[in-house]
């Protein structure tokens, strides 16, 4: 189910309310973005959700470093890779894509919240990409 009812959103709309950086949810399944949202929300992350290419859009106009980027479409967000946190989630991970980006954690569908807090937390412990 592709989620297509997303409202326009702003990355200043992300306010910082806990000790972990500001996400960008950019997940195409209603209730896997969901999931992820109420995850990271629950652990003091500020969490904004929107489509891909909105999103995309917003990285290019924007500074957007202590943002995490969690998707499951990577193709469209490559081009931030190295100055935007990624966290990508997938069924068939790629493991050459964790490998070419220090700062992209790869998180495989299923996966338990444990599993996306953790990957989020690293993310959000990185030094600030330069």
């Amino acid at each position: 189910m592709l989620v297509r009812n997303f409202e326009p959103v702003a990355l200043a709309d992300l306010v910082r309310s806990g000790p972990h950086s500001r996400s960008l949810v950019v997940v195409e399944d209603l209730l896997i973005s969901r999931l992820v949202r109420a995850v990271l929300r629950k652990e003091g992350f500020s969490v904004l959700v929107t489509d891909p290419s909105e999103a995309a859009g917003l990285f290019r106009g924007s500074e957007a470093e202590d943002h995490i980027l969690v998707t499951n479409s990577p193709a469209l967000f490559l081009e931030f890779a190295q100055t935007v946190p990624l966290l990508y989630l997938t069924s068939a991970p790629d493991p050459r894509l964790e490998a070419r980006f220090r700062n992209c954690r790869v998180v495989r569908k299923p996966f338990v919240p444990s599993e996306l807090l953790e990957a989020a937390e690293e993310l959000s412990a990185l030094p600030a990409i330069e």
